[in-house]
């Protein structure tokens, strides 16, 4: 498995990029797959998508952690 880190960006205006945030507040990563890609958080190493392909998250997807609430990149 790949571990990519994700870069913290600033919160984005609302309507600029689709935002995902876990409002239930659990730890856990906002998509599996089957691929060989797992995305982390840039700051707390949290997963954001574990076992996933890159054609899977938009490339401008914006990831709240429900860790340490950093917003992070997909790059």
């Amino acid at each position: 498995m790949v571990r990519i880190n994700c870069r913290i960006i600033p919160e984005p205006q609302e309507g600029t990029r689709p935002i995902y945030k876990n409002n239930e507040r659990k730890i856990e990563p906002f998509i599996v797959g089957e691929g060989d890609l797992d995305y982390i958080c840039g700051k707390c190493d949290n997963v954001i998508a574990q076992s996933v392909s890159r054609s899977q998250i938009a490339s401008d997807a914006v990831f709240q952690c429900p860790n340490c609430q950093s917003f992070n990149e997909v790059e």
